[in-house]
């Protein structure tokens, strides 16, 4: 009988051992895969916002700033109801006292991109006077994921949240949620046992439910601040 003998390569014999025993390694510790994955999650975060922003504003020629009149957003949460008031600046004396609404977001159109904030004020045509009162923009996006969950539907919401990003802004609380959810989703919010998953831009991993609110602050490193167990 004849025996025929041949090399070995014992490259790929150190190789397929070493790959072996690092995936052995890594299934008997999975923690060590955790800040790759991490990152790897905060870089693709970065990448699709860019990209998003990229073409979203590449017909724009920002040379000049052009802004377009103020238009308000008054909402009742209870019954659904909207009213939507255009160019408030030239429209008289209006009655933000009245308890028929409760919520009220200012409209402006800034380069052909709309934004918004919340508002507080009750006397609105002593703020339009100032024609700054709009422009504290965040300087940094607080989050990379925002994932709105109701046991029933999961539904990415972050990319629609940067027209809000505004310094001072109070956002995501239950009010806010069932118009934002309306108006962007075309989702009514019907079960209140949700709860909003966040992964801000430092990659931590927070959640807010309806008894929670986000107050935007640029003074923060994080751009954010959770306000819990208080309604507004």
């Amino acid at each position: 009988m004849c025996y025929k003998y041949y090399d070995m390569n014992y490259t790929y014999l150190f190789v397929g051992g070493g790959l072996g025993g690092m995936s052995y390694y890594t299934y008997k510790n999975p923690g060590i895969l955790m800040p790759y994955v991490i990152n790897l999650i905060k870089y693709y975060h970065m990448v699709a916002g860019y990209y998003y922003i990229e073409n979203k504003d590449k017909d724009i020629k920002k040379i000049k700033r052009k802004h377009s009149c103020i238009n308000l957003i008054c909402y009742n949460a209870d019954t659904k109801e909207e009213n939507y008031a255009e160019n408030i600046k030239d429209s008289g004396i209006l009655d933000l006292n009245s308890d028929k609404y409760d919520l009220k977001i200012i409209e402006k159109t800034i380069d052909d991109i709309k934004y918004y904030k919340r508002l507080y004020e009750k006397d609105l045509n002593k703020l339009i006077k100032d024609n700054h009162f709009f422009f504290g923009f965040l300087d940094d996006k607080p989050f990379l994921q925002v994932v709105y969950d109701d046991s029933t539907k999961t539904i990415d919401i972050h990319l629609e949240l940067k027209p809000f990003y505004i310094d001072r802004s109070r956002i995501l609380d239950d009010k806010f949620l069932k118009w934002f959810m309306k108006k962007f989703h075309n989702y009514e919010i019907e079960n209140k046992d949700y709860r909003l998953n966040i992964i801000d831009n430092n990659v931590n991993m927070e959640y807010i439910t309806n008894k929670d609110y986000i107050v935007l602050r640029n003074d923060k490193d994080t751009k954010y601040e959770i306000v819990r167990n208080e309604i507004i």
